[in-house]
């Protein structure tokens, strides 16, 4: 399920044809915006803003282009190369701490929306069906310093198996940890939708879902740097109209999100439908109003001090923007 940015992106392009294309604004009215994200079911309103068209309605020219590496995303973030990125906000905390896998000039980094709980699912191969059985094994994560393998350690934590039972090894991307994941390499990993969907087909088992052992947790953020914002805040507000109106537009579009999902992502339609129903099941997956969750951010802190101290404190206002979360009048 590799795909190419060219691949992801003319998926995208084809269905929002096929569904008559997107609302039309004069292109010499748009102000440009780059944004970063991670392909997958966290990027479905970003992308349906863009090609059903929420953001050109509000006078934005998007060109959301998919993040190779999370220390990658941050240098461009610094350097100005990309204004906007869709990201964990425990990267953007680590960043301001200066725990970043890349030097950064620039400590400023926000959030300003909030996308997602994480959709963490920890997944195992075949034959293990709890997880207690996770004893003496292998699992997964993309990075031993990131948010992810803070928030396995607790659930491992929680399920009474202590950091002396179980190994823990970083593998890479959620792709890269997928397919380890069926041929063997290790016994259990944390997956998104739709690896998991997909993994599933091939003899993996969903044991536990991360927001079900840890509570409320602030996963994938829209971040920006302060700076940045001081100097647009309109535009700022504008991306966040536009996106709040492309989640609704998606929560309530199940049959247009289906093929947009199964081509910008290469799976299968019943991938796409069950990692759709599985972002919005009740309880969980998508911020439903795109508001920060602030016990979420609390828990992201709580993790990363215990797993990692000193951390960043307890208090979430240093890593957010309420000028621009505030309601602003039109």
């Amino acid at each position: 399920m590799a795909v190419s940015r060219r691949a992801f992106l003319s998926g995208c392009a084809a269905v929002a044809a096929a569904a008559g294309g997107a609302r039309r604004a004069d292109a010499q009215t748009l102000i440009p915006i780059q944004v970063g994200y991670y392909p997958g079911i966290s990027a479905l309103p970003l992308l349906t803003g863009v090609y059903v068209g929420m953001f050109a309605s509000e006078g934005l020219a998007v060109d959301a282009e998919p993040a190779v590496a999370v220390n990658k995303l941050f240098s461009q973030l610094d350097d100005g190369i990309v204004n906007i990125a869709h990201t964990p906000i425990d990267n953007a905390i680590a960043y301001d701490l200066g725990l970043g896998a890349r030097s950064v000039k620039s400590r400023d980094f926000v959030a300003f929306l909030g996308v997602d709980d994480g959709q963490f699912r920890l997944v195992a191969r075949d034959g293990i069906t709890r997880v207690a059985h996770l004893r003496g094994k292998t699992l997964a994560v993309d990075s031993l310093s990131s948010g992810m393998a803070f928030v396995l350690r607790e659930m491992l934590e929680v399920e009474d198996l202590a950091e002396n039972t179980y190994r823990l090894v970083a593998q890479g991307g959620s792709q890269q940890r997928a397919n380890g994941l069926v041929t063997g390499k290790f016994d259990a990993t944390l997956l998104t939708p739709p690896f998991d969907v997909s993994v599933a087909a091939r003899g993996c088992t969903t044991i536990a879902h991360a927001t079900d052992l840890l509570g409320p947790y602030q996963g994938i953020a829209v971040i920006a740097r302060r700076a940045w914002l001081s100097e647009n805040g309109s535009v700022a507000t504008r991306y966040m109209h536009a996106y709040r109106e492309a989640l609704a537009h998606a929560a309530a579009d199940k049959t247009g999100s289906i093929p947009l999902l199964s081509r910008a992502l290469h799976v299968a339609p019943a991938v796409a439908a069950a990692s759709y129903d599985a972002a919005f099941r009740h309880g969980g997956g998508f911020r439903r109003d795109g508001n920060l969750d602030l016990d979420g951010i609390r828990n992201v802190l709580r993790l990363r001090a215990e797993y990692a101290p000193p951390g960043g404190g307890k208090d979430p206002a240093p890593y957010i923007e309420p000028a621009i979360i505030t309601p602003q009048s039109d």
